[in-house]
């Protein structure tokens, strides 16, 4: 009865996770660039009485132990023309790379604007990064990015946007649209000026997942609320004996 309980109040706790990680996705549906993370669980068995536990992949699982883990979606999402000159988008797999401090992090979110003393800048006013990891400053009128992502000031090219590819494995997400990870070389992704892209989240999707999990809870606490009962009745029959 005890290992029923701890092998539901575990399926609860991922219940709890998944929920929060539906939560997440739906904050952010409407945030350009956003990709959305799929939660993931899987069983374990019972370790007792197993002779050698060392050759056992999780030596310290438990019952059917439930585990979870959490996945970054790197599909993509849809464009949104917005006209504005500034505004980027990528097309095909690359993400662009802006400056946080002393850390580089990496974005499909191309919402840019000119900030201070004319660098491109993100919407949270991070600049964004040239191929050579420098600040991309625009000291002229007309700006034109070619499809390689080359920056062309008043006709003449003046920089060339980093556009990378990230190992899937190393990808961290850090706040909205941004993402930590192992960079595995230059994109070919087209640069795209005058749109952004989307969040590829589906909304009706990740309602019919909460909505799932909701009913999971239920079941789960119901179970645990009838093996709770069941080792109560044990306990007083036991002291009846």
């Amino acid at each position: 009865m005890y290992k029923g309980i701890y092998v539901a109040m575990t399926g609860a706790q991922l219940k709890y996770q998944e929920l929060d990680n539906v939560t997440q996705n739906l904050a952010n549906a409407n945030t350009a660039g956003y990709k959305k993370t799929s939660f993931s669980t899987r069983l374990y068995p019972l370790l007792e009485g197993i002779a050698d536990k060392q050759k056992a992949v999780y030596p310290d699982a438990r019952s059917m132990t439930v585990m979870g883990k959490t996945s970054i979606d790197t599909s993509a999402g849809s464009l949104m023309e917005t006209g504005n000159t500034l505004d980027l988008a990528c097309v095909g797999e690359g993400f662009f790379a802006v400056q946080a401090g002393d850390n580089i992090y990496y974005t499909r979110n191309g919402s840019f604007a000119r900030g201070k003393d004319g660098y491109l800048v993100d919407d949270s006013g991070q600049q964004v990064l040239d191929t050579n990891n420098k600040p991309i400053r625009i000291a002229g009128n007309t700006v034109q990015f070619s499809s390689d992502g080359t920056l062309y000031v008043d006709g003449a090219a003046t920089d060339k946007l980093k556009v990378v590819n990230l190992d899937r494995a190393t990808m961290q997400h850090i706040g909205n649209s941004l993402f930590s990870g192992t960079e595995t070389g230059a994109s070919n992704a087209e640069v795209v000026q005058g749109s952004v892209e989307m969040s590829n989240v589906n909304p009706i999707k990740e309602m019919a997942g909460m909505i799932t999990a909701l009913r999971d809870m239920d079941i789960i606490s119901k179970v645990i609320k009838t093996f709770d009962t069941l080792a109560e009745n044990a306990v007083t029959q036991i002291a009846k004996v």
